[in-house]
């Protein structure tokens, strides 16, 4: 991956709307590249959170921007996947996350905290020129318009602001995106409600049978019919987090909640019968939980440029993500990697058009099928009873050594093909090819081969 030091030619003035991992990665990568940019981020830096699957494609970006040493003081080396049955316990399979595979990817498999990642970025993005406002909520968005074509936000407080650009990196429930659409964001429920918790790892360690747990390096899954559980250790062991999904009302809790971070759920409202003791005493241990609810968008998101061209979308904003997947952030992150390689080639106000459409083809099909790829893991761990989770379990009892037949084969092969990208190659190729011929991104061919990822279909049913 080239390190993208170059300084833009031309420099602009960013507004982005929105803190998170997407919105302070922009940030970053934009002030590296000497533009000027101010984020603007509605809740405060200690807003609650949970755990992340950080993958060789994430891993590798953030080893090289604060390096090996200070990347594992806040997480920790994945080395594989128990399957157990959430009933029970017993273990069914193991699922082995080989170093020498790892290495082929470039980077590690990490499990990490998502307030770490964000006071990393966070750091990186002022120490490069950002200016960050926390707790500065956005109530309105101004187009630009043809003679003075700046888009313009409004605060809660009055204040207006101008730019050259804006960035809307605010989420699944993204004004800016209403924006860009110019029409109302239309949702339905997608058919699971994430509950997330974290539990300090000094309570775990007090009870044998979840001591193992917080002491491993191992994300754990728990497998049920409409029903999976996972966790992992974070903070470098210092905490425990986990995920429960929850499905098709058919598991005796009923969806709800908003598609956000923002609901702290009561953790004893939470329905844990037929859970195990050992699963059911790790989520009592939870003060609270954070329930977020999966929607879908029949009508997709087909546009993340506005008709000026100056306002544009990322992270989930532009591509909602499936809520406790293991690649969000790393979605966001490779958006943020190509966005700021592309405008640190920046010589002409012209080019802006040629490089958000660049941004765009480049990334929004590769989003939308690492989507699909969450949806059908998360699918697969919550298979009702009968012949399908029979033969899945089936497959994972064998253990191969070597990914030569099954399931799991199917599952690497589409995992690899999303370890191996590497999201700064992405942006140069794209330059080198196209970008300083004044090409538009559009007139080109697609630079990723998806042919591995198989095709899912949501369904309520």
């Amino acid at each position: 991956m080239p390190q993208v030091d170059r300084s833009a030619a031309l420099t602009l003035d960013f507004l982005v709307i929105g803190g998170g991992v997407g919105g302070l990665a922009v940030a970053y990568v934009l002030s590296k590249a000497g533009h000027r940019v101010r984020v603007l981020e509605r809740r405060g830096l200690d807003a609650p959170g949970g755990g992340h699957r950080v993958p060789p494609n994430m891993s590798k970006i953030l080893r090289q921007w604060i390096g090996e040493e200070e990347l594992m003081k806040v997480s920790t080396r994945c080395v594989g996947t128990p399957f157990h049955h959430l009933r029970t316990g017993d273990l069914v399979g193991y699922l082995h996350w080989k170093p020498a595979v790892m290495a082929e990817t470039g980077g590690d498999f990490l499990l990490m905290h998502h307030d770490d990642i964000i006071r990393i970025l966070y750091k990186l993005a002022t120490g490069a020129g950002a200016r960050v406002d926390f707790n500065t909520e956005v109530v309105s968005i101004q187009q630009g318009s043809d003679s003075i074509p700046n888009p313009s936000v409004t605060l809660a407080n009055g204040e207006v602001l101008t730019a050259d650009m804006l960035i809307g990196a605010d989420g699944y429930r993204s004004i800016v995106r209403e924006v860009v659409l110019e029409e109302e964001d239309m949702v339905k429920p997608g058919g699971m409600t994430l509950y997330t918790g974290v539990v300090k790892a000094e309570d775990m360690l007090k009870d044998p049978e979840l001591r193992p747990y917080v002491l491993s390096d191992e994300w754990a899954i728990w497998m049920g019919p409409h029903r999976s559980v996972c966790g992992h250790p974070v903070r470098a062991k210092k905490e425990y987090f986990f995920h429960v999904y929850s499905w098709y009302n058919k598991d005796g809790q009923e969806q709800g909640g908003e598609e956000s971070w923002d609901e702290l759920f009561p953790t004893e409202k939470l329905n844990v019968d037929g859970h195990g003791p050992k699963v059911q005493r790790l989520i009592k241990m939870a003060p609270h939980l954070i329930r977020t609810r999966f929607m879908t968008r029949p009508g997709g998101i087909d546009d993340w440029v506005d008709a000026t061209g100056r306002i544009v979308l990322l992270g989930d904003a532009a591509h909602p993500s499936f809520p406790g997947g293991s690649h969000p952030a790393s979605m966001a992150i490779e958006d943020a990697v190509v966005f700021g390689s592309l405008f640190s080639h920046l010589r002409m106000i012209d080019q802006i058009g040629s490089f958000t459409s660049a941004y765009q083809e480049l990334r929004q099909r590769r989003c939308e099928l690492v989507k699909l790829a969450d949806i059908a893991n998360a699918q697969m761990v919550a298979m009702p009873d009968g012949p399908q989770a029979d033969a899945r379990d089936e497959d994972m009892r064998r253990r191969k050594d070597e990914w030569d037949e099954g399931t799991l084969k199917a599952q690497f092969e589409e995992i690899a093909e999303i370890f191996l990208y590497d999201a700064g190659d992405a942006a140069e190729e794209w330059w080198v090819n196209w970008g300083r011929f004044s090409q538009t991104a559009r007139e080109q061919p697609h630079l990723v081969n998806f042919s591995n990822f198989a095709t899912v279909t949501v369904s309520e049913e």
